[in-house]
C-alpha cells in the first residue's frame, strides 16, 4: 500500500505551487525541448509562446503591444547606403564597382590619400561594364584652387581631359594627406551625361594647405558602374575611397 495515512485531518496538498519552488531551482535541463533558434515570449493571452526562428541576417522586430515579436529582414541602410570602400597600400589605383541606376546620386569620400610621387596630380574617372574611361578627351572640368596665405586662385578648365582633377601639385609627405567629398549625379540611367561636383583639401608641395572646388562631366552618356582614381605618376601609397548611394526618399 502506498500513500499517506491521515488521521483526523485533510490529505496534504501535493500540488507543485510557486511557493514550493525556490528561486533559481528550475534549470535548463528541466525545461521542455524546443526548436533551435526560437525565443520564448508571451502570447496575447499572457501564456508562454515561442517566436519562430527567422532567416539568416533577420533582426528581431517588435510588433507593438499585444503582439509577439517576429524575426524580419533588416531595414534598408538609411538615406546613405554603402556601396563599397577601397584601401590603398602602394596601389597603382583604386576602383569601386557596384554603382547602378538604383541611385541618381552617389557620394564619394576620400580620406588621407597620399601619392608616392611628389607634385603628381590625382585624377577621378568613371567607367562602365567595358572598363574605366581614360581617353584624352573623355572629360570636361573647371577646377578652382586656393591656397592659405594667398588671396589669388588658380584654375584648370577645358573640355578635353583624361580625368577630373582631385588635386593640383599635392605633396607626398606622410602628413600631407588629401581628403574630401564629391558627388556624382545622373550616373547610371544612360539618359544624361554623368556630372561631378565637390571639394577637396590637401597640402601643396611646400606644405601649405590648399583647397579645391571642382565641377566635371563625362563627355558622353554612359551607364556608370564604377569609379576610379589614379595619380598622373606613381602609386597611391595609402588612403581610402568610399562610395555611398544617396536615396531621395
Amino acid at each position: 500500500m502506498t500513500g499517506f495515512l491521515v488521521q483526523g485531518g485533510s490529505p496534504p496538498n501535493l500540488s507543485v505551487t510557486t511557493a514550493k519552488i525556490v528561486d533559481d531551482a528550475v534549470t535548463l535541463a528541466k525545461m521542455a525541448p524546443g526548436t533551435d533558434g526560437n525565443l520564448i515570449t508571451y502570447d496575447a493571452s499572457g501564456n508562454p509562446a515561442a517566436v519562430a526562428t527567422g532567416s539568416s541576417t533577420n533582426v528581431l522586430t517588435s510588433n507593438g503591444a499585444g503582439a509577439a515579436p517576429t524575426f524580419q529582414a533588416a531595414a534598408a541602410g538609411g538615406a546613405w547606403t554603402l556601396i563599397g570602400t577601397a584601401v590603398a597600400s602602394n596601389s597603382a589605383s583604386l576602383t569601386i564597382t557596384g554603382l547602378s541606376s538604383t541611385y541618381d546620386t552617389y557620394a564619394i569620400a576620400f580620406s588621407d590619400i597620399i601619392g608616392a610621387t611628389d607634385d603628381s596630380n590625382c585624377k577621378f574617372m568613371l567607367g562602365d561594364s567595358s572598363g574605366v574611361d581614360s581617353g584624352a578627351s573623355d572629360y570636361s572640368q573647371h577646377v578652382m584652387t586656393v591656397k592659405a596665405g594667398s588671396s589669388s586662385y588658380s584654375n584648370s578648365e577645358g573640355v578635353a581631359f583624361s580625368g577630373v582633377d582631385l588635386s593640383r601639385n599635392p605633396g607626398n609627405v606622410t602628413d600631407e594627406g588629401m581628403g574630401g567629398l564629391i558627388y556624382l549625379v545622373q550616373p547610371g540611367d544612360a539618359t544624361s551625361k554623368p556630372k561631378i561636383t565637390g571639394n577637396m583639401v590637401y597640402q601643396f608641395t611646400d606644405g601649405v594647405v590648399k583647397g579645391m572646388g571642382l565641377i566635371g562631366m563625362r563627355n558622353a552618356v554612359i551607364t556608370v558602374d564604377r569609379v576610379h582614381i589614379i595619380f598622373n605618376s606613381g602609386n597611391i601609397t595609402s588612403g581610402r575611397m568610399t562610395v555611398w548611394g544617396v536615396s531621395h526618399a
